[in-house]
């Protein structure tokens, strides 16, 4: 699964920016990849974040699941290939599974899942029910950016280091910003 032209063209429409400006984002967030393909089965891109699942499971699993849940980002925690992303997520459901679905990002955008009340959906669960089809991926990306507005004029005015702070946090901000503004130039963007 992948998205269309079309896709992207009604996404850009909805939020007021150049096509190559959301082709860009995704390309840069998972390779603009909807699903991998994990033991024959698709599945969409996570990426599961154990300073998080501390935070919401009130660092109760640190000292029992030290791999899974943590006090502060450690990126030597960060799975190395698809299945071991899954693996860490569904071994976090097992403890808690709705701060594990909260503590991931989901889909070619990256949209973390406590993000689910303010783009509008009834539970975490919907929001990843909605993370199967590209569609949803895509208007979860849409959702998220429309939420906020500093996201929507950074977009708009393709200022992609005020983007990426916003979309991404302080960390590596050049470095998103230069992949985004990269890969917007090659979508056609000027």
């Amino acid at each position: 699964m992948s998205f269309g032209d079309t896709d992207y063209e009604a996404a850009a429409a909805r939020l007021g920016v150049p096509v190559a400006a959301t082709k860009a984002v995704a390309e840069v967030e998972a390779g603009g990849a909807t699903h991998w393909n994990i033991a024959a089965a698709l599945r969409p891109p996570v990426r599961f974040e154990a300073h998080w699942f501390g935070k919401l499971t009130g660092y109760r699993f640190n000292a029992s699941h030290p791999a899974i849940s943590c006090t502060r980002w450690t990126p030597r925690l960060a799975a190395g290939t698809w299945a071991s992303a899954w693996a860490q997520l569904e071994a976090a459901c097992a403890l808690d599974e709705d701060a594990a679905l909260q503590a991931t990002s989901w889909g070619t955008f990256q949209i973390m899942g406590f993000h689910w009340k303010t783009l509008g959906y009834a539970s975490v669960q919907e929001m990843v029910a909605a993370m199967d089809t590209a569609g949803g991926q895509l208007d979860a990306f849409v959702r998220f950016v429309e939420a906020d507005p500093v996201l929507v004029d950074a977009l708009r005015r393709q200022d992609w280091h005020a983007f990426a702070v916003r979309y991404n946090g302080p960390g590596q901000v050049d470095h998103y910003a230069g992949r985004i503004a990269q890969a917007y130039v090659r979508h056609g963007g000027e």
